[in-house]
């Protein structure tokens, strides 16, 4: 019964969909979470020539017979790069990103104890206390954050840290203010080769492409880096659309499920059969 492995194997691409959009829709109020979108691609057609006597002066432009398929799969994963709106906090160590192809370089320790970058747009960060006393930038997961010099390092004994639009670190001690470092910023003009560690994190997997991060990434100059202090950029995912998505999933599985469901009764039908 060719149906029962058409239904079959798109129900299993069709759930792979649904997790995706559950994912998106989960991740809804994430700072700095992008929109993750499947495409499908068919898989091999089967032609089968069931005309034996074709006229050869017929104007048919089409093959004889007719193209069965054999379902489809999951082709891709794309991201939707684009940037989310941005909500005010008032808080200093909030930084927002208004490029769709700008991160935030954060350092972390995989369990082989070898440091890697990760690349984030979520910009709300923290303060870590050192066992010397000084206070390390990090981000919310506790990961150091990338200076232009390497990680964010500020003296004690402060009264107050922000940043400027341009990504410095302002720090304020009586009452005098002084640049104590300046966010390392990256742009990365091909999102494809970013992938997904978490919910707002992405590494690039040197390994797999074969080309080192550096030649796939720009450095940016504080000059440009055109942020907005105080504020958060939000994820970019349109929960209606997520919600009509998911919808339409289930109903074109449920739709699947139903012709397995037929071709089963069929296939009892013809097992029941006495000469």
């Amino acid at each position: 019964m060719r149906n029962m492995f058409n239904a079959a194997s798109t129900m299993g691409q069709l759930q792979q969909r649904m997790d995706l959009t559950s994912n998106n829709l989960a991740n809804v109020n994430n700072h700095g979470y992008k929109t993750r979108h499947s495409n499908f691609s068919s898989l091999l057609n089967q032609q089968v020539n069931n005309l034996l006597d074709h006229d050869a002066d017929s104007p048919r432009l089409t093959p004889d017979g007719i193209r069965v398929g054999s379902g489809a799969r999951l082709g891709h994963e794309n991201m939707n790069m684009d940037s989310g709106s941005l909500q005010e906090t008032g808080r200093g160590l909030d930084v927002a990103l208004q490029d769709r192809n700008r991160f935030f370089t954060v350092s972390v320790e995989g369990n082989d104890g070898a440091v890697e970058d990760h690349y984030t747009k979520s910009g709300n960060f923290y303060l870590s206390n050192m066992d010397d006393g000084t206070f390390m930038l990090t981000s919310s997961e506790g990961n150091p954050v990338q200076g232009e010099d390497g990680p964010i390092i500020i003296d004690e004994n402060f009264n107050d840290v922000r940043f400027n639009d341009n990504g410095d670190v302002i720090v304020t001690r009586d009452g005098e203010e002084a640049v104590e470092g300046t966010l390392q910023l990256v742009d990365i003009p091909n999102s494809r080769v970013l992938q997904p560690v978490d919910a707002g994190t992405f590494i690039i997997n040197e390994d797999e492409l074969g080309v080192p991060a550096d030649a796939l990434t720009e450095v940016v100059a504080p000059a440009d880096a055109n942020l907005v202090s105080g504020s958060l950029e939000t994820s970019n995912v349109d929960y209606g659309t997520e919600v009509q998505n998911l919808m339409e999933s289930q109903r074109a599985y449920s739709f699947n499920a139903r012709s397995l469901s037929m071709g089963d009764q069929m296939m009892g039908l013809i097992g029941s059969m006495r000469n």
